[in-house]
């Protein structure tokens, strides 16, 4: 039996948002909304913009939302886009004389979540949009019906494209404007008395004036601290950060720690095995997603980040100083930023050393760009090339000493359109730098999640989308074995698409480790049995690395939790 231990959770807060204005007309307060985010839940907060007073705290039971004022009435309409791992779903409102969230419920929709921030419009209805099937919903406040308008894209409409819907309000003469972000986007109005949607080629349609209580100028300054201006004079609030932020990237440097980055928040974390301190080293400099992973090499921490496909380094000998001014550009930051990879690379995922000491990057295509690449980057030079896919992007990645494997996803940049429909294999000669052999490894499945090399069997593995794993002969260039988990991976935390993670590593003892959502395992490579370890306490467990011989590291939402193969007594 083996030992869990929970080191506790590396960064709280870090990632604030809102910046909602309304007025409360039973306190007569000036209320400025913000939120912090997480996926141990959200909460919502007010402050008395004059005193800078938390008045208001509530949680929210999911990873983000989005509030618009009722200015009429004082209430604060909510929306929350992103479930705690799954799609949601769900409309609140916050009443200024009872103080409370009441739920409204939901509409009968699937595989959706709201996108966006909900208007009020006239007759008492709230209208919201959706992700990713491009619905537009309607909510009637005074008799409490839901009702769904369709889809809002105008044709054609490409079975699997993402499609946003983001209602903007609601013209002089009753219409319902949206905006449809996918490729090609547009910019429709709906009738609601005709119940059709046209396309507004030209002028946008009149948009009423609503006039506010409020006759201050406040404006929100929120991300890392509850900063705003009243009037153009700087204020702040004593809003204490409780969320954990979610772990994202682990792995181990070469002086021996453990080292993480968060999503988000986009902090970096150490762990030192030996003196058992966990630290935040902080937020780097530039940026406003998440730092996706983090990698070792000769002595520095090279990073990869959301949105714009940021590459970077990290020396530990130096002190933190990251230098957001300068956007972490400066030859002084530390963080250093080298700048954007390029070629709309926008989320590097995954990284690995090749067989050339080169760091080779998985990477998704931006916003609406099909496919994704390869970037590779030289630390002897800091040059950076990228070995561009036009169908596919590349999601995980691994090495040995004479290639580099990389695992492919049909999902591209978000709102693209889909040309393949199953995820591949691929084997990358560094020396000629292209594609010597590519497979679907797992038919019907969309994407290959993640990649290990065990130096035991010399055979790659992997996992899928759809929770199985494979093992793939090098040598002889064929999956050999298959295997169906019994639990499916995480998502990346904000990009569902990314499907369930089933992460791998091989273990120093030449195994294959890893982790579904809720269970740690090892693949014995010599008898190709998959043995269940003991139940972690924590699940949606995300990444795995060894740190010393048998003891692991894993990221479970927020916290970092150490296992112990073997669990040996100790002694005082």
């Amino acid at each position: 039996m083996g030992m869990y231990y929970d080191l506790g959770r590396p960064v709280v807060g870090g990632w604030l948002g809102g910046g909602w204005v309304s007025h409360d007309p039973v306190r007569h307060l000036d209320l400025l909304w913000g939120t912090e985010f997480g996926q141990e839940g959200a909460w919502l907060f007010a402050i008395d913009v004059d005193s800078g007073d938390v008045v208001e705290e509530h949680q929210i039971g999911c990873r983000e939302f989005s509030a618009t004022p009722d200015h009429e009435t004082g209430k604060l309409w909510v929306a929350t886009n992103h479930g705690l791992y799954q799609p949601g779903h769900l409309l609140l409102s916050w009443d200024p004389v009872t103080r409370e969230l009441t739920s409204h419920g939901f509409p009968a929709i699937s595989d959706q979540r709201f996108a966006g921030t909900p208007f009020i419009g006239s007759g008492g209805n709230i209208y919201l949009g959706s992700h990713p099937h491009g619905h537009l919903f309607r909510f009637n406040s005074l008799e409490g019906i839901w009702n769904d308008c369709g889809c809002q894209a105008p044709d054609p409409i490409i079975p699997g494209q993402h499609i946003w819907c983001y209602p903007r309000y609601e013209s002089t003469d009753g219409k319902i404007v949206c905006s449809i972000t996918r490729d090609p986007a547009a910019q429709v109005a709906f009738n609601p008395e005709t119940n059709q949607t046209h396309i507004i080629s030209n002028d946008l349609p009149a948009k009423p004036v609503t006039p506010s209580p409020v006759t201050r100028e406040i404006k929100a300054k929120f991300r890392i601290k509850p900063n705003y201006t009243v009037d153009g004079e700087e204020k702040t609030s004593e809003y204490k950060p409780r969320v954990a932020t979610d772990i994202c990237g682990l792995n181990r440097g070469t002086d021996g720690a453990i080292y993480g980055s968060t999503i988000i928040s986009m902090h970096v974390f150490r762990f030192d095995p030996e003196t058992r301190d966990l630290s935040d080293l902080g937020r780097v400099g530039w940026g406003s997603g998440e730092v996706y992973d983090v990698i070792g090499h000769d002595g520095k921490i090279y990073m990869g980040s959301y949105g714009g496909g940021y590459w970077a380094v990290y020396d530990p000998q130096k002190p933190w100083n990251p230098l957001p001014e300068q956007e972490g550009k400066d030859e002084n930051a530390n963080p250093r930023n080298f700048g954007q990879l390029g070629l709309d690379m926008n989320r590097p995922f995954e990284y690995v050393t090749g067989p050339d000491d080169n760091i080779y990057i998985a990477c998704r295509a931006n916003y609406r760009v099909p496919g994704g690449g390869m970037a590779r980057f030289k630390p002897s030079t800091e040059e950076i090339f990228v070995f561009r896919d036009e169908e596919q992007s590349v999601q995980s990645i691994a090495a040995d000493q004479n290639y580099v494997y990389g695992g492919t996803s049909i999902s591209g940049g978000r709102g693209c359109i889909e040309t393949t429909t199953e995820g591949k294999l691929y084997l990358f000669d560094v020396d000629c730098e292209k594609r010597i052999f590519e497979c679907i490894p797992v038919p019907e499945a969309v994407a290959v999640t993640s990649l290990a090399v065990s130096t035991k069997s010399e055979l790659l593995y992997g996992s899928a989308s759809n929770g199985q794993l494979f093992a793939f002969s090098i040598k002889e260039r064929q999956v050999i074995q298959r295997w169906t988990m019994r639990s499916k991976g995480t998502p990346l935390m904000g990009v569902p698409e990314t499907y369930g993670v089933i992460h791998l590593t091989c273990g120093i003892d030449g195994q294959i480790y890893g982790c579904t959502r809720s269970d740690v395992f090892q693949l014995d490579v010599s008898t190709h049995q998959i043995n269940y370890l003991d139940a972690p306490p924590i699940s949606d467990l995300y990444q795995i690395i060894e740190g010393k011989p048998g003891i692991f590291y894993i990221g479970a939402r927020g916290h970092l939790l150490e296992y112990h193969l073997v669990n040996k007594p100790h002694y005082r």
